[in-house]
C-alpha cells in the first residue's frame, strides 16, 4: 500500500459524473494514467459507485465522451443501496479471489421473516401472564410477529454490520432497564443459539454477514489489482464499506472521491460532527465522512478538491444552514461577513420557495414549475422527494400537458395493479365475498370479467341487503331474485315496484350474472375453503395462487413472490390475517419502470444521488418526510443501542441532511412543503427551518419567486369570467314523451316536485340502491305490508280462530329472507309480533261494523289529458263496505302518516284520490256513485304503541266532495301539464326545499337553491 492516502471530493454543485471522468482523463487524480488515445487503456481501471443508477448514468457519460470511439468502458461496479438507511454493498462482479464466492448462500427476506417470527411466538407462547400484562406490545399473533421478526431481522444486520458480538448483550444490566426491554433483552438473549442452529441447519449465513464476506474478498483482491482503482460517492457508513474504502485509498494506484465534503466549515466546528466521544453528531450531513477519513487516516485540510463550485454554487450556504446546534453561536459573526453576505446573495437569486395549503396544491405548483423548464430548449428539471405520494400526484398534473416524465422511484409491488388485484382477491375470498370488496375486484382494471356481466350482478343482488356470505350466497341470492322478478312479472308479488331498477335487468343480463357467478365460485373455491380456519401460511398462499391463476395468468414478479411464500410461509395463521400478510410479503419487491432519454425525472433522495440537472425541485420538505421520522427500535433502548455501539435512529437524519446540501448544488433550486397533509398541520423541515434562519431578509424573496408557481395552481382550474348561480331546471318535454299513467302515490311527487316525474317517467331513470346496505325502513314496510295484506286477503269473509297465530305464520313466511340478516330480524320480529296482537285486537273489534272488505285490491280510472286520456291507477291496501252501505279507505304507515292539514292542502292526495277512483267506479266490484264515509291511516310501528289509528278529520265537508275535490284538482294539473310549454320544475313547494330526493342532485338543488328564497322555489306554480 501506499504511505499516503489520496482522497478527493467534487462539490456539490459541480457535475460529479463529468469532473470525474475529466479528472481520470485528464490525469488530475495522480494516478500516472494517460489513455494516449489507447482504446484498451480504461479496460485497466475499476470504478466503485454507490448505486446501480450512478453506474448506468457515468457509463453514458463515457459514451458520450468518447463520442463513437472505439473503447473498452472500465469496470463499473456498484455499490448498491439494500436498505433506505445506508449505502450498502451488493454484491462484487467479477473476479474475486479463489473460493470467495464458495461462501453459503444467505438466508434472504421472506423465508427469514417467518423463521423469526416463529421463534418469536414460541417465547411469547413461554412468558407469564403478568410479564404479558407489564409487557404489552409483546406479538401475540403471526401479523404482529411478522412485524416484529422486520425489525428483529433489521437488528440482527445492524449488529452485523456494526461488528458487535451477541455476547456484548450480556453487559447491559436488566435491572436498570423497563420491564418491556427486560423482556427483549431477554429474548434477544435466549435467540441467538437456536437461531444459530436455524442456519447452520439450512448451510446459511446472515444476509449482512454474506456481504461483508464478498466485501473482504473484494478488498483482499484489490490488494492484487493492477490498474486505477477508483471508489467514488460514497460516504462508507457502514463498516465493511469504509474498510473497502480505506483501501482503496491507500492503494498505489487508488483514489477516493467523496460527493461534496464541507470544505468550508472552520475546523473547530467540524472536529465537533465527530470527537470520537461517544457523543457525535448524528444529523449533521458530514458525519459519515467525518468518520471515514478518520478511519483513513488523513485530516480534511489533505483533501484535495476537484473541479472548482459553480458560479452558482451554494457550498457555503448549505454549511452554514446545517452548521452543528453547538456552533451556532459563530452564526453572529460569520453571517454578517461580506464573504458570506455576498455568497448569499448570489446563492439566493436562483432559490424559489413554494409553501402550498395542501399535498394537492404542492404537487400541481411543482408540476408547473417542472413544465416551466421545458420552454427552455434543452433544459432539464426533476423533482427529488422521499414522498412517493407527491411523486404519483406530480406525475397524474403532468399528464394534463402530456409531459414525458422518467419515474425512477418505481412501485412496491403490493401498489401496482396487479398487487392490488391480488390482495382483492384474496379479501373478497377469505372475508365472504363482502360487496364492497367485491366490486372493487370485479370493477378492477386487472379484472377478466365483462363489463356488463358485472353491472347486471352488481345492480341485481350487491346493492341494497347484503347476500349471503360466500360464492354459494351469490348463487343463492341471484336465484332468488329471478324468482322474484318472475313473480312480478306475473303479478304475484309486491316485493318489487315499478320504480325498481332491478325490474329492468333481462334474461339476457341475468343468464351473464349468474355465469359470472359460476366462474368466480370455481376459480375462489379453493381459498374460500379455508375460511375461518387456522392452517400454514403457505397453504393460503398456494389456495390464493390457484384463484388467480385461474382468473387470469399470473404476472411473473408476482409469481416469485407465491413461490417465496410457498417455500418459507410455514408460520400457521387465522385465515383473517392473511390478507395483510400477504401485502406485506409482496411489498418488499419494488418495480422500477424503464429509464427513458427525457428532460423531466422524478427521484427519491438515493436516486437523485450524483445526478445533474438545470432546475431540481425539493419537494415533501416536512418534518417525518424530510428528514423522516425517526423510527424507535422495539427490541433495544436508545441507551442500549447506544452502549452496544449501535448508532441511533438520528443517523437517518444525517443522511438525509446530505442529500438535502448536495441537491443544493443543482443551478436552480425550488423548495416545496404543504401546509397540511391529510387535513393535519404540517412543521416546515428542519433544513428549511434553518436555511430560512441564515437567509434572513432573501428569504422574503425566496418566497415571492415560489408565489408565482403558487399563483398559476391556483388559477389554473378558476372558471373564466364572474361565477354565475346555476338556474332551476325547467325541462320542457314534447306531449308525446309526457307520462300518461301514474299511481296515485306518483301524484304527491308531481305535486311537490314536478322534476322527480320527469327523471322518472320521460328520462326512464331508476335510482339504485346504495351497495351493501342494512335491511332499512322501505323493506320493514314491505314486509309487514305484505303480511298484513296478505292475512286480509286470506281472511277477507272471515275471520280465523286464532287471528294471532295466523297472521304471526304469514309474518313468518314474509320475514324469511330476514335469515341472511339476524341482526334485522332480532329488531324488527320482536316489533312485528307487537304488532300483531294489536292488530288482531284492532281488526276483530272492526269486523262488526263491516259488510265485506277487499285488501290489496287494483282500482283505476281514466282522464282525458290533451288529446288522449291519463290513466290513473293504484293498489289501495284495504277498501271496507260499513254496515250502511257506505265505505271507507285504510292506508298502512310503518312511518309517520300525512297530517289532516297536508291531506286538506291536497298535498297529501293518496286517500282522496283512492276515493276519487272508488266513487268513480274504478275498482272492481264497487259500483259508480258509492259514497266514502271514511279515510284513515293505520300506523303499524311495533313501538311503544304498536298500531295507531289515524282518521282523517276534514272541516266543513265530507269525505266524497274532498274526493271530487281532488279528482277536479288533478284534472286541472293535468290540463296544465298537457301543454308542452309547461315545464317539469324542481321542488315546487318550500316545505320540501330542504329535503334530498332521488333525483335532486341531477337538478342540481343545493346549487340553485342557495341563491333562491321561498318565493323563487314555489314560483312555478
Amino acid at each position: 500500500m501506499a504511505s499516503r492516502p489520496r482522497v478527493f471530493t467534487i462539490p456539490a454543485s459541480a457535475p460529479f459524473l463529468t469532473v470525474l471522468i475529466d479528472a481520470l482523463m485528464n490525469d488530475k487524480l495522480g494516478l500516472g494514467f494517460k489513455p494516449g488515445g489507447d482504446p484498451l487503456a480504461l479496460a485497466d481501471v475499476t470504478i466503485y459507485l454507490p448505486t446501480r443508477r450512478a453506474v448506468r448514468l457515468l457509463r453514458e457519460t463515457f459514451l458520450d465522451i468518447v463520442k463513437g470511439d472505439a473503447a473498452i468502458l472500465p469496470r463499473l461496479v456498484s455499490l448498491n443501496d439494500v436498505d433506505a438507511d445506508e449505502i450498502m454493498f451488493a454484491e462484487a462482479a467479477g473476479d474475486a479471489e479463489p473460493g470467495a464466492l464458495e461462501m453459503p448462500e444467505a438466508l434472504q427476506g421472506l423465508e427469514r421473516q417467518t423463521l423469526l417470527a416463529q421463534l418469536i411466538l414460541k417465547w411469547v407462547a413461554q412468558i407469564t401472564p403478568t410479564e404479558k400484562v407489564q409487557a404489552p406490545l409483546v406479538a401475540g399473533n403471526p401479523r404482529a410477529a411478522m412485524a416484529l421478526a422486520q425489525d428483529l431481522a433489521r437488528l440482527m444486520d445492524d449488529m452485523t454490520m456494526r461488528q458487535v458480538d451477541w455476547s456484548k448483550l450480556d453487559g447491559l444490566v436488566p435491572e436498570d432497564l423497563d420491564t418491556y426491554w427486560q423482556l427483549t433483552l431477554k429474548f434477544l438473549k435466549l435467540v441467538h443459539e437456536p437461531w444459530q442452529g436455524i442456519l447452520a441447519e439450512r448451510n446459511l449465513i446472515e444476509p449482512a454477514a454474506r456481504r461483508d464476506l464478498l466485501i473482504t474478498a473484494e478488498t483482499n483482491r484489490l490488494a492484487t489489482l493492477r490498474g486505477p482503482v477508483i471508489a467514488a460517492g460514497s460516504t462508507g457508513s457502514i463498516p465493511s464499506t469504509a474498510k473497502l474504502l480505506t483501501t482503496i485509498a491507500h492503494l498505489p494506484q487508488g483514489v477516493v472521491i467523496l460527493p461534496g465534503l464541507d470544505t468550508n466549515l472552520d475546523t473547530t466546528t467540524w472536529e465537533q460532527v465527530d470527537r470520537g466521544d461517544g457523543h457525535p453528531v448524528y444529523g449533521h450531513p458530514q458525519f459519515g465522512m467525518h468518520a471515514l477519513l478518520r478511519r483513513i487516516g488523513i485530516l480534511r485540510d489533505a483533501v484535495e478538491v476537484l473541479g472548482a463550485p459553480a458560479p452558482h454554487g451554494r457550498e457555503m450556504l448549505a454549511s452554514e444552514a446545517l452548521r452543528p446546534a453547538t456552533a451556532s453561536e459563530l452564526w453572529r459573526e460569520r453571517l454578517l461577513s461580506n464573504e458570506f453576505t455576498a455568497h448569499a446573495d448570489d446563492a439566493f437569486k436562483d432559490i424559489a420557495v413554494i409553501e402550498a395549503g395542501n399535498a394537492e396544491e404542492e404537487a400541481l405548483s411543482i408540476a408547473i414549475a417542472l413544465r416551466e423548464a421545458m420552454e427552455t430548449k434543452n433544459k432539464t428539471a426533476a423533482l427529488v422527494t422521499p414522498d412517493r405520494a407527491l411523486a404519483r400526484r406530480v406525475l397524474a398534473a403532468l399528464s394534463r400537458w402530456n409531459v414525458p416524465v422518467d419515474d425512477s422511484g418505481g412501485d412496491a409491488l403490493a401498489d401496482t395493479p396487479v398487487g392490488v388485484f391480488a390482495r382483492l382477491v384474496a379479501e373478497a375470498a377469505l372475508d365472504g365475498l363482502p360487496p364492497i370488496t367485491l366490486l372493487a375486484m370485479l370493477k378492477h382494471e386487472q379484472s377478466p370479467f365483462d363489463r356488463r356481466a358485472v353491472v347486471a350482478l352488481e345492480r341485481s343482488v350487491l346493492r341494497g341487503s347484503r347476500p349471503r356470505q360466500g360464492t354459494e350466497g351469490l348463487a343463492h341470492a341471484l336465484k332468488t331474485f329471478r324468482e322474484e322478478l318472475g313473480k312480478y312479472r306475473r303479478r304475484e308479488t309486491s316485493s318489487l315496484h315499478r320504480t325498481d331498477a332491478r325490474t329492468r335487468l333481462t334474461d339476457a343480463e341475468l343468464d351473464a350474472a349468474t355465469a359470472l357467478a359460476d366462474r368466480l365460485r370455481a376459480a375462489l373455491q379453493p381459498l374460500e375453503a379455508l375460511s375461518n380456519k387456522r392452517a400454514p401460511f403457505a397453504a393460503f398462499a398456494k389456495a390464493h395462487g390457484q384463484a388467480l391463476q385461474t382468473l387470469r395468468r399470473i404476472d411473473e414478479h408476482l409469481g416469485g413472490r407465491f413461490d417465496a411464500i410457498e417455500k418459507a410461509g410455514s408460520i400457521v395463521i387465522e385465515a383473517s390475517d392473511y390478507a395483510e400478510l400477504f401485502h406485506a410479503a409482496i411489498a418488499e419487491p419494488v418495480i422500477r419502470r424503464p429509464e427513458q432519454n427525457v428532460r423531466v425525472r422524478i427521484f427519491g433522495p438515493l436516486e437523485a444521488r450524483l445526478q445533474s440537472v438545470d432546475r431540481l425541485v425539493l419537494g415533501g420538505l416536512v418534518e417525518g418526510v424530510w428528514p423522516p421520522e425517526t423510527r424507535a427500535d422495539p427490541w433495544l433502548s436508545r441507551p442500549m443501542r447506544q452502549e452496544l455501539g449501535l448508532d441511533l435512529p438520528e443517523r437517518r437524519i444525517g443522511l438525509s441532511a446530505h442529500d438535502f446540501a448536495q441537491a443544493l448544488g443543482a443551478p436552480e433550486i425550488i423548495l416545496s412543503r404543504a401546509a397540511r397533509q391529510g387535513g393535519a398541520p404540517t412543521v416546515a423541515s428542519r433544513f428549511v427551518q434553518r436555511l430560512a434562519a441564515v437567509a434572513g431578509g432573501r428569504w422574503s424573496t425566496a418566497l415571492k419567486n415560489g408565489e408565482k408557481y403558487l399563483a398559476l395552481a391556483r388559477s389554473l382550474d378558476e372558471p373564466q369570467g364572474k361565477p354565475r348561480p346555476v338556474a332551476r331546471p325547467e325541462p320542457k318535454p314534447p306531449f308525446e314523451a309526457r307520462p300518461k299513467r301514474l299511481t296515485v302515490t306518483e301524484i304527491e311527487d308531481w305535486l311537490r316536485d314536478p322534476y322527480t316525474i320527469y327523471a322518472r317517467h320521460v328520462l326512464k331513470l331508476r335510482p339504485l340502491d346504495d351497495v351493501d346496505t342494512p335491511p332499512g325502513a322501505a323493506d320493514r314496510g314491505t314486509l309487514i305490508h305484505g303480511s298484513i295484506g296478505d292475512f286480509a286477503k286470506a281472511y277477507a269473509q272471515k275471520l280465523p280462530d286464532d287471528p294471532v297465530r295466523a297472521l304471526t305464520e304469514i309474518g313468518e313466511r314474509h320475514f324469511a329472507p330476514l335469515a341472511d340478516y339476524p341482526e334485522a330480524k332480532a329488531f324488527w320480529w320482536p316489533r312485528f309480533r307487537r304488532i300483531v296482537d294489536w292488530f288482531a285486537r284492532y281488526e276483530t273489534e272492526r269486523r262488526g261494523k263491516l259488510a265485506s272488505l277487499q285488501a290489496e285490491i287494483a282500482g283505476s280510472i281514466k282522464i282525458p289529458f290533451g288529446n288522449e286520456e291519463f290513466e290513473l291507477v293504484v293498489r289501495a291496501d284495504r277498501i271496507e263496505c260499513l254496515a250502511d252501505g257506505r265505505y271507507a279507505i285504510l292506508d298502512y304507515k310503518t312511518g309517520a302518516p300525512p297530517t289532516t292539514k297536508q291531506v286538506q292542502a291536497g298535498l297529501a292526495p293518496q286517500l282522496t284520490l283512492e276515493a276519487a277512483i272508488l266513487r268513480q267506479g274504478g275498482f272492481d266490484g264497487v259500483p259508480k256513485g258509492e259514497s266514502v264515509a271514511q279515510l284513515l291511516y293505520v300506523r303499524l310501528s311495533g313501538g311503544a304503541r304498536a298500531g295507531e289509528e289515524f282518521p282523517i278529520q276534514l272541516d266543513k265537508v265530507t269525505p266524497d266532495e274532498h274526493a271530487d275535490k281532488a279528482l277536479e284538482k288533478l284534472t286541472e294539473l293535468l290540463r296544465k301539464f298537457a301543454d308542452p310549454a309547461t315545464p317539469y320544475y324542481s321542488l315546487l313547494h318550500p316545505m320540501w326545499a330542504t329535503r334530498y330526493g332521488d333525483y335532486d342532485h341531477l337538478a342540481r338543488v343545493p346549487e340553485w337553491s342557495m341563491f333562491a328564497d321561498e318565493n323563487d322555489i314555489g314560483g312555478g306554480e
